[in-house]
């Protein structure tokens, strides 16, 4: 027997509610821009980012790499997508809020700035 916790933190793929209501949401007019969406948000559990280049994702939707991009490029600038993290150069995605109809999760203002600080404490 799973236990509820157990289950909770188990990958969740959208289900086909869902997916038809990211659909009807969307409203996309380019094919393009809807064949991206929909691999995003099939390809990997919500919330996951996809680990898949723009060439490799046109590759498997029928897309050229320039297509791919372009495409991956609205759907982030209009919250269909946002961006999880940049590895060498590439911009990797997921799912953004608008997708997902979830709010956002709030995100550190700085990357770089210390997660603590430590201070030591001296015995007078």
């Amino acid at each position: 027997m799973t236990s509820p916790i157990a289950e909770s933190f188990a990958p969740r793929f959208m289900e086909a509610g869902e997916l038809n209501q990211l659909l009807l949401r969307s409203q996309l007019k380019q094919g393009a821009d809807l064949k991206v969406l929909m691999y995003y948000a099939t390809a990997v559990p919500v919330g996951e980012p996809v680990r898949s280049t723009a060439t490799d994702i046109g590759k498997l939707v029928g897309l050229s790499t320039t297509s791919a991009s372009r495409s991956i490029g609205r759907l982030a600038e209009n919250g269909w997508l946002t961006l999880a993290y940049t590895a060498v150069g590439v911009k990797f995605y997921r799912l953004g809020s608008k997708a997902t109809g979830q709010p956002a999760p709030t995100e550190p203002e700085d990357d770089d700035a210390p997660l603590a600080t430590v201070r030591q404490l001296h015995a007078s």
